[in-house]
């Protein structure tokens, strides 16, 4: 129905029922990590489910080891064959890892500085993509009308 009224696409409801579930978590009490542990797997299943392709590539958004394998045996494919291509998909394999690290990186200082609130960063910032994502709808909207 949101679809039909141009309102929402459905991963911009996914992203921000993940902010939701995480924001909800950084209050659960630590006596019930197994709840918590729970939704915040729940919002990485919803994560992998809803963005498994950028630019029509297999992608995993929440673990590195299969980009890993995928950006190596693309870089291969360039090293053979000389195809741009390969080398294109490679480094976006590989950009996406750096930013998994990046991202690794950051969490570790945000939870040294917020302690257990720390995941109230990623809450934040599915908000931010969250309303980024109308930015680029009114941009697809506006390209399609031309």
């Amino acid at each position: 129905r949101m679809r039909d009224k141009n309102l929402l696409h459905w991963r911009q409801v996914t992203v921000f029922l993940e902010a939701v579930i995480l924001l909800f978590v950084a209050f659960i009490p630590l006596t019930h990590n197994f709840l918590a542990n729970s939704l915040t797997s729940f919002a990485c299943g919803m994560q992998v489910e809803s963005f498994r392709k950028i630019h029509g590539n297999g992608i995993a958004t929440t673990m590195c080891i299969g980009n890993l394998r995928t950006g190596t045996q693309n870089f291969c494919e360039f090293v053979e064959r000389r195809e741009w291509k390969h080398l294109k998909k490679s480094l976006l394999y590989y950009g996406i890892i750096l930013f998994f690290v990046i991202g690794a990186i950051i969490g570790n200082q945000v939870i040294r500085w917020q302690g257990i609130r720390a995941i109230m960063v990623s809450s934040a910032l599915l908000a931010a993509a969250f309303l980024l994502m109308f930015t680029e709808g009114k941009r697809t909207q506006m390209q399609r009308s031309k």
